[in-house]
């Protein structure tokens, strides 16, 4: 009774141990290797792998800093790698798996240009480089030729814009010659002949500058103060008594462009 029972059981052990290992060993597992990289070579971590139709919990990866990646556990046979990363096209590639090795496969990703949504963007005209221009402007004091003003003028030097401002003088000379500009003020001023009016250029001083040592496509705005009451603090200083010519001048890719 003994011996049978030893018997039954080998048979039992047998079936068990043999059962589902002849389940497993008839499916044949292989694994796919490779590296994702951009259109230009470089590598690219982050990359999900997924195999394309697979269930949620099926074998997937994602590439690490090198851009390698590996699935492990694919059935042998056909089938279809897709690699994604957000801001690239993915890329899809078939491959073919065999029992006990990994096939290659290395995915080339191409970014795809993001649009962002439209803004509307109002600059500040009382910051930047011409908002201190503007800030005076806005209170009223002195006399102000916008850019707006120089297009429209189409005037050929700085001296013959400076005739249109009320108040400003510039003395006739040949073509090519210095303009000098002075303040007018009535005939008895001692002062209407040897008054100098002091000149800025981007709120720095400019001795012995000429106003037309610029073109007019060359300036964006120019403050005018043609007496010391006029002059405002940035610009006020014994020897500006006289007045004040204050230009400012374009951005280089600005000023290359005529208006």
């Amino acid at each position: 009774m003994r011996k049978r029972a030893v018997v039954i059981g080998v048979a039992v052990l047998s079936l068990s141990l043999h059962g589902p290992l002849a389940v497993a060993q008839s499916r044949a597992m292989g694994g796919v290797a490779g590296h994702v990289s951009d259109s230009i070579g470089a590598r690219l971590a982050n990359v999900a792998i997924v195999i394309a139709g697979g269930v949620e919990s099926g074998p997937r990866a994602t590439s690490d800093d090198s851009g390698s990646f590996r699935l492990r556990g694919i059935d042998a046979g056909r089938i279809h790698v897709i690699a994604r990363r957000l801001g690239y096209e993915p890329e899809t590639l078939l491959v073919v798996v065999s029992p006990g090795v990994d096939a290659t496969a290395d995915f080339v990703l191409r970014a795809v240009p993001v649009q962002l949504a439209a803004q509307d963007v109002d600059a500040d005209p009382l910051r930047g480089k011409m908002g201190p221009f503007n800030k005076r402007k806005a209170r009223g004091v002195g006399a102000f030729v916008t850019r707006e003003e120089i297009e429209r003028r189409q005037a050929s030097s700085i001296s013959e814009l400076l005739r249109y401002v009320p108040g400003v003088g510039v003395t006739q000379r040949m073509a090519g010659e210095p303009q000098p500009v002075r303040m007018i003020r009535s005939a008895s001023s001692s002062m209407q002949s040897t008054c100098v009016v002091q000149i800025y250029v981007d709120g720095h001083p400019y001795p012995n500058g000429d106003v037309d040592d610029f073109q007019p496509m060359s300036i964006e705005g120019i403050e005018v103060y043609r007496s010391a009451s006029e002059i405002p603090a940035d610009f006020r200083t014994q020897d500006a008594t006289c007045g004040v010519i204050a230009l400012w001048t374009r951005d280089p890719e600005a000023a290359r462009r005529r208006p």
